[in-house]
């Protein structure tokens, strides 16, 4: 298991993505027994943000919370894993025109915009998503009967590579780590899906200032799709 690759990807290729970062928190480290406890969404340079925590079903243990910092009684108020993915998939599928009317440019066609920006990709951002938050992500819908097609028209970066590559955080390559050195806000709170994924974008706007380029002609390079095939195969495999 330790040197499984259990996303299976190829390269992508766009000339221009939404950039949406996206964490998760999880019952345990381990993407094929572990379950989702929390989603947390938030879309490049908007105001847009999603968060819900997530019901991990029967057998869920209170001691849990020694991993994820969520209450029981919190846990317990959340809706299932198949609707809280839902409610993702729908945010991030109108966060374009999200974006689009905090813009505010009321002498631009509407209609027209609206088009164009829909026909922008979706690439989800996060930080070592290809071994963690990605199949994590892909293991609850194929618990959950929705499949692997759920995710398969969206675009993947993990910004462990972003780091590794551009040796942007020294020795450590955590998100804490990286955060800190772009010295981002205070008062966010580690280890809830929403404000990592505020302390992720800071960390990929400190980047991409410093080496002159924007956000997404960063990410671009380390962007990836999802190789349906041989990753359901494995999983199912997996977790039969």
């Amino acid at each position: 298991m330790l040197h499984t690759v259990l996303f299976c990807v190829v390269p992508a290729r766009a000339s221009e993505s939404l950039i949406a970062y996206i964490d998760l928190e999880t019952t345990s480290l381990d993407v094929l027994s572990g379950r989702i406890v929390e989603v947390g969404a938030l879309i490049h340079g908007s105001h847009c943000m999603f968060s819900t925590v997530v019901h991990p079903g029967r057998g869920v243990c209170p001691d849990d919370a020694a991993v994820h910092g969520i209450s029981h009684d919190e846990l317990l108020s959340g809706p299932c894993f198949s609707v809280a993915f839902g409610r993702l998939d729908a945010f991030l599928r109108y966060a374009s025109l999200s974006v689009l009317e905090s813009d505010g440019d009321s002498d631009d066609d509407p209609v027209a915009a609206a088009a164009m920006k829909q026909e922008l990709d979706i690439t989800l951002v996060a930080h070592n998503g290809a071994k963690f938050d990605f199949p994590f992500l892909l293991c609850e819908c194929l618990r959950a009967g929705l499949g692997s097609s759920a995710m398969s028209g969206w675009m993947y970066a993990d910004t462990l590579h972003l780091l590794q590559a551009t040796d942007s955080a020294g020795e450590c390559n955590k998100l804490q780590c990286a955060f800190r050195a772009c010295s981002g806000p205070h008062g966010l709170r580690a280890h809830r899906a929403l404000d990592d994924c505020i302390a992720l974008e800071q960390v990929v706007r400190h980047v991409s200032e410093s080496v002159g380029v924007t956000p997404w002609a960063l990410l671009q390079p380390f962007a990836f799709r999802m190789s349906q095939a041989p990753t359901v195969a494995q999983m199912t495999a997996l977790m039969s």
